[in-house]
């Protein structure tokens, strides 16, 4: 559902202010609430929905809302964008999330980071993925443009999550990556994806990180047998270790890969033990919100299923193709 600036929906509880980006299957806009918050709500794309029939419509939607739910249940990590309300505009679903106030990594000043103050960012957001992989649900699209700084803050937040990628459609399966940090599986739906997908998404982000530089895309190494250059060779201040680390996480054949973020990181030398929770009181709180706001979630789900009959008491998790780790 295409959105115009200054339209008001949801009987003028958000107002749209601008486009924050678009993409294969979503519009994100940036929008205010009625009390003057910044709120960012993603909906489906008008022009790939116009392509498809009833049926894969639904499919699509279906996928969407279920992912949602999915990522709802991560609302407690700092280092995901908290999806917060799912919303109906006109019978297409859009997800209300946090606005996050901040610079992405892309367009940071210095282009080659010290390796200490990029290792923690990218501890941060591999932390992020290893609790986006515990609930079945993949980035594929991991990029500095794809990580927030929070305001005035050193923390890392991961956005842009591609809510229905495990929707299949001729329309969908056209080369769609990001050249430079999409894994070789990423351009054909034959290959097998998994956590090891998002591994070289992160370790070409720490390439970039370290050395101002996009590596050499995966299908131009597997096509042109074009060379990927060592991140070492370009920036000399990179230890050993983290240049090895990279070139692991690069491999291009995922068989090769380091296959999970929690490997891959203890490669790196940065990956602590997540320990169990400790929480204050601020801290619960925040996680009573997540748990309500998966309630709602999967309220609007049943009911956008089944308008016609109210939702049990006790509804579940909606289920959905899960997507092979």
């Amino acid at each position: 559902m295409t959105l115009t600036v200054g339209q008001s929906i949801q009987g003028g509880r958000y107002t749209i202010e601008k486009v924050l980006g678009r993409g294969r299957f979503g519009i994100t806009y940036k929008a205010k609430d009625a009390a003057g918050n910044a709120v960012a709500i993603k909906t489906l794309n008008d022009s790939l929905l116009h392509q498809l029939s009833p049926a894969e419509i639904e499919d699509l939607e279906c996928k969407f809302w279920n992912e949602a739910v999915k990522l709802a249940k991560c609302s407690h990590n700092r280092h995901i964008v908290q999806v917060q309300e799912l919303l109906n505009k006109g019978d297409v679903p859009c997800i209300l999330m946090e606005y996050i106030d901040g610079v992405d990594l892309a367009s940071r000043a210095q282009k080659q980071l010290p390796e200490k103050l990029a290792l923690q960012y990218i501890q941060q957001i591999g932390e992020a993925l290893i609790e986006v992989h515990s609930h079945q649900l993949l980035h594929l699209d991991i990029k500095p443009d794809n990580i927030v700084l929070r305001g005035g803050t050193a923390e890392a937040v991961l956005i842009d999550f591609g809510l229905a990628r495990g929707f299949d459609h001729p329309l969908t399966t056209t080369r769609y990556s990001a050249e430079g940090y999409s894994a070789l599986e990423m351009y054909s739906q034959k290959r097998p994806r998994g956590t090891y997908t998002d591994v070289y998404g992160l370790a070409a982000t720490l390439y970039e990180l370290l050395t101002g530089q996009v590596p050499v895309s995966a299908i131009k190494r597997k096509e042109e047998d074009a060379r990927l250059i060592p991140p070492k060779e370009i920036n000399r201040n990179i230890s050993d270790r983290t240049n090895q680390a990279i070139l692991k996480g690069l491999a291009l054949d995922g068989c090769d890969r380091t296959q999970t973020v929690q490997e891959w990181l203890k490669l790196l030398g940065v990956k602590k033990p997540i320990p169990l929770p400790n929480w204050n009181a601020m801290e619960w709180c925040t996680a009573v919100i997540a748990a309500g706001t998966i309630g709602l979630l999967m309220i609007g789900l049943l009911t956008y299923l089944n308008p016609h009959s109210a939702p049990p008491s006790n509804p579940e998790t909606p289920t959905s193709e899960t997507i092979q780790p």
